[in-house]
């Protein structure tokens, strides 16, 4: 959490947040000729703060330092969240594109509720032998939470492969809350009077305790509106102007690839519980699309730049639009790694290395669409920027000083996160 906005909690982070909206209007509305209003608005401006973010969450992704609770980091979000107001204001006081606009706006509210309603967000533990009764909990601080309910484990059971007898396929806690039965599993979780208890962890050794996690988010419809919105902003923007005929079938063998690469180190005959989920297969199938699209954009980009018998106009329209697809679907895989992340360990965002070099590709891939088309130079230098950070996504964070801290740097064999 950002250190200076840690004790707004409600009221106060309600009324900031609509302060905030409250201030860009007026601004939009009173000075958006003044020349301060439209530089924020500006084409260059949105270039300068998504390399800025960029390059943040590069060095957090790499090196795991806590940027994000950094008061800097704050007046960045600030900024592009005014910035951002302000574009969207002007967007739509203009009639443009509905999908631009929803991408904008979506975009904004997951930014604006995350921002503000950090204060407000209470994440606790708990770890609770078998016929034990506990309304207490405890933060990472070791700051011990009392609860509005008590828990009491009824039952602590794990599912083994028959392959392999070590290694659990599932695990979930039979809770009594106040008297009724509830189950929380791994990508389970159940809600209790404002609280989602997730499985957290377990003593692997005797079996003899459960690790629960409560996560109180009054903020988080609000997000998950958010996501709704930018997910149908990028679905409208999905299709560029580009030519099937080439692009496609290079496009189809290296999702393939990509696809074969990307599940080659993961053991599927003992999947770790997180990843027995359903939003498994489309989250990695958007991404593999994606590589492909930026991997197909980069090699024609190359051709149209030393005119390898493609003519110029002709290739760098092709990459626009296999950019902006690539973009999008990027962003849909976020979106949906999210949802799964939430679900698997309490958390839609969780700072995690891979996370944060998926959020560099992706702020990259929308710096190059930012850029005009007659800058060749620049787009094709973006772009190779994108696809390299693409490459740690993908396989180099692995390899990076924060690799130890990932939960996907998945191998053959795995642990249970202690946390």
């Amino acid at each position: 959490m950002i250190p200076s906005v840690q004790s707004f909690e409600f009221p106060w982070s309600l009324l900031l947040a609509v302060s905030f909206l409250l201030a860009a209007g007026l601004l939009h509305r009173l000075a958006r000729g003044t020349k301060t209003v439209m530089a924020l608005r500006s084409a260059l401006t949105s270039r300068i703060l998504l390399g800025i973010g960029a390059v943040l969450l590069a060095v957090e992704g790499t090196f795991s330092v806590s940027i994000h609770c950094s008061a800097f980091f704050a007046a960045y979000v600030l900024l592009l969240l005014l910035s951002l107001a302000l574009v969207i204001l002007d967007t739509a006081a203009k009639h443009g594109r509905l999908g631009g606009i929803l991408s904008h706006l979506g975009f904004f509210i997951i930014l604006w509720a995350a921002f503000f309603g950090a204060p407000d967000v209470r994440r606790c533990r708990m770890m609770i032998r078998q016929s034990e009764t506990t309304s207490i909990a405890y933060t990472d601080k070791s700051v011990l939470v009392p609860l509005p309910f008590s828990i009491r484990l009824d039952r602590f059971d794990t599912d083994y492969y028959d392959t392999a007898p070590q290694s659990p396929k599932q695990f979930r806690s039979v809770l009594s809350v106040d008297g009724e039965r509830m189950v929380t599993a791994v990508n389970s979780p159940c809600d209790i009077d404002g609280y989602t208890v997730f499985q957290d962890g377990y003593d692997s050794l005797g079996g003899d305790y459960s690790i629960l996690l409560l996560v109180r988010d009054p903020w988080l419809p609000v997000v998950f509106f958010g996501m709704a919105v930018l997910a149908a902003g990028a679905v409208l923007l999905l299709f560029g102007k580009w030519n099937l005929k080439v692009t496609l079938p290079l496009t189809a063998v290296l999702t393939v690839s990509f696809t074969l690469l990307s599940v080659y180190r993961i053991n599927f005959l003992t999947l770790m519980p997180a990843l027995r989920s359903w939003w498994f297969l489309p989250h990695l199938c958007l991404y593999m699309i994606a590589y492909s699209l930026m991997a197909v954009a980069v090699a024609i980009g190359l051709a149209g730049t030393f005119r390898l018998r493609l003519p110029d106009s002709l290739a760098h329209g092709i990459e626009n639009g296999l950019m902006r697809s690539s973009s999008a679907l990027l962003v849909l895989g976020m979106l949906t790694g999210s949802v799964w992340a939430r679900q698997a360990w309490g958390d839609y965002w969780t700072w995690d290395p891979k996370e944060n070099w998926a959020a560099v590709t992706w702020l990259v891939s929308l710096i190059h669409i930012h850029i005009p088309r007659h800058h060749h130079r620049w787009r094709l230098a973006i772009l190779l920027l994108a696809f390299l950070a693409l490459q740690v996504t993908w396989y180099g964070v692995n390899y990076l000083p924060s690799a130890s801290d990932s939960l996907h740097t998945y191998g053959t064999s795995y642990q249970i996160p202690s946390n």
